[in-house]
C-alpha cells in the first residue's frame, strides 16, 4: 500500500476546506441539537509562533469539540486572541532593543509602540491560524474576540466599575513580590508557579548592630539580602525564645542560645563564653545604632521617632536558623510590614519603578537595590561591624516572564 501521510492530509484538508464541512457542521448543530455545551477558547498570547505545548492543548480542545459534536450539542467553537499584557510588551520591548519603560518612553514613544505591538500581535495571529489550519482544527476563526478590540476593553471596564462598586476592588499600600525586568508587580499565584523558584547566588552576611549606650553590645545579625539594611528600621526577636550574650574577645553578641554553637562553629570562632542568658521579652525596647545615618539622611530623620530602631517582639521570628535576631525593613518584607503597621512605625521605601534607589536613600541613590549589596557590605566593613560575608546557593523566586530575581517591594497597588 503507497503511504502517503503528507499528501493524505493535504487532500483531506482542501477536500473539508472546499465543501465547508466544518461550517456547515456548526450551523446544522446549531438548529439540530440535543443541547447547548458552552466554550471559551484559551486565549493564547499572540506573542510568539505556536509550540507543541500548545499544538498538544488545542488538539485535546478539539477532540472534545469534535465528541461533544457527535453526541449531538451544539458547540460555539469560537476562537479568542489574547492581544494586551506584559507578554506581547516584553517581546516588542525586545525587537526594539528597549532595555526599560523609561527608555520605551523617551526613544519610542507610547503612540509608536503601541502601534508595533498590534503590527506583533497580527504576525503571530498569521502564524497561529496556520498553525490550527494544518492540524485540522475545526475552531471558527471569523467570530474570533480580540483583547485589543474597544468592546472587549470596555466589558473589561465595565467589570472593574462593578468590583469597584462593590467593595472587591480597592487601592492600597502594600509590600507585593516586583520584577525589575517587567517593572510589574506579581501576584501571589504567579510567585508560586512552577519552575519560578531557581537556584542563585547571594550573599550571606553576618553584621551587628551595637546596643545603644553601650559599650560593647551588639545585636549579631544574618541576612541574604544586604541591600535591605539601607531600609532597615527595626530588629525582631522571639518573645518565648532564651537570648545568649555571648563574650567574643572584647565584645558580647545578642543571638538566641539554642543557635550559639551553630553560629560559632560557621564563623570559625573557637574562643567564646556564654556571659548571660535573658529571654527574649526582655530585649524588647532596646534601641540600637543605626550606622548608615551619616549616608542616608532620611533615616537620621527616622530615628527621630520613638519606635524606629528599636528591638520588637514577634512570633515569627525563627529560632532555628541563623542568629534569631531579624532586622525588619517593612519596606522589602511582608511581615516586616505588618509589624511596622501594626505599631504605627512609617515605612521607608526608597525606590522608583527600576527598583533603584531614589534620592531618599542619599549615598545609595541611583543604585539598582541589588547592586548596593557590594557597597552596604564595605560600608559595614569600615564601621567595623562586619563579620562574615561568603556566596552561598539557595533557591530564590524569579518571574516566571523575564526570569528576573523578584524583589519585595511596599508600593501603592489596585488589589482585588
Amino acid at each position: 500500500m503507497d503511504y502517503r501521510p503528507l499528501e493524505i492530509e493535504k487532500e483531506i484538508r482542501e477536500f473539508w476546506e472546499k465543501n465547508r464541512i466544518r461550517e456547515k457542521l456548526m450551523e446544522y448543530r446549531e438548529k439540530n441539537n440535543v443541547g447547548f455545551s458552552g466554550w471559551v477558547e484559551g486565549p493564547p498570547t499572540l506573542n510568539g509562533i505556536p509550540h507543541v505545548g500548545h499544538a498538544r492543548g488545542r488538539v485535546m480542545k478539539d477532540l472534545w469539540f469534535r465528541w461533544k459534536t457527535m453526541m449531538g450539542y451544539f458547540v460555539p467553537f469560537w476562537a479568542g486572541w489574547d492581544c494586551q499584557g506584559l507578554p506581547v510588551e516584553l517581546e516588542v520591548e525586545k525587537l526594539l532593543g528597549v532595555k526599560n519603560k523609561r527608555e520605551l518612553l523617551e526613544r519610542v514613544g507610547e503612540e509608536r509602540f503601541i502601534e508595533e505591538c498590534k503590527k506583533t500581535i497580527m504576525r503571530y495571529h498569521r502564524e497561529w491560524v496556520e498553525a490550527d489550519r494544518k492540524l485540522g482544527i475545526f475552531i471558527d476563526q471569523d467570530k474570533a474576540y480580540w483583547t485589543y478590540l474597544d468592546n472587549y476593553i470596555e466589558r473589561e471596564w465595565q467589570y472593574l466599575k462593578r468590583a469597584w462598586e462593590q467593595g472587591l476592588l480597592e487601592e492600597g499600600y502594600y509590600v507585593v513580590a516586583y520584577c525589575p525586568g517587567c517593572q510589574t508587580s506579581l501576584s501571589s499565584a504567579e510567585v508560586g508557579y512552577e519552575g519560578s523558584y531557581v537556584e542563585v547566588e547571594d550573599p550571606s552576611l553576618y553584621f551587628k548592630f551595637k546596643v545603644a549606650g553601650s559599650q560593647n553590645e551588639y545585636f549579631l545579625v544574618w541576612t541574604t539580602m544586604p541591600f535591605t539594611i539601607v531600609t532597615d528600621l527595626m530588629l525582631a526577636v522571639h518573645p518565648e525564645a532564651e537570648y545568649a550574650k555571648v563574650q567574643v574577645g572584647n565584645e558580647k553578641w545578642i543571638m538566641v542560645r539554642q543557635r550559639v554553637e551553630p553560629v560559632m562553629q560557621e564563623l570559625g570562632i573557637e574562643k567564646y563564653v556564654v556571659a548571660e542568658t535573658v529571654s527574649g521579652r526582655s530585649l524588647e525596647g532596646l534601641k540600637y545604632d543605626y550606622p548608615f545615618k551619616d549616608l542616608i539622611p532620611k533615616q537620621a530623620e527616622l530615628d527621630r521617632h520613638p519606635l524606629v530602631h528599636r528591638v520588637v517582639c514577634e512570633d515569627f521570628v525563627d529560632v532555628n536558623t541563623a542568629t534569631g535576631v531579624v532586622h525588619l525593613s517593612p519596606g522589602n518584607g511582608e511581615e516586616d510590614f505588618l509589624a511596622a503597621q501594626k505599631r504605627g512605625v512609617p515605612v521607608f521605601a526608597p525606590f522608583d519603578d527600576e527598583v533603584k534607589f531614589t534620592e531618599e536613600a542619599g549615598a545609595f541613590s541611583g543604585i539598582f537595590a541589588r547592586d548596593a549589596d557590594a557597597m552596604v557590605v564595605e560600608e559595614l566593613r569600615k564601621r567595623g561591624l562586619l563579620v562574615s560575608v561568603k556566596t552561598i546557593r539557595h533557591e530564590y523566586p524569579t518571574c516566571w516572564r523575564s526570569h528576573h530575581k523578584l524583589v519585595w517591594l511596599a508600593r501603592r497597588e489596585y488589589f482585588l
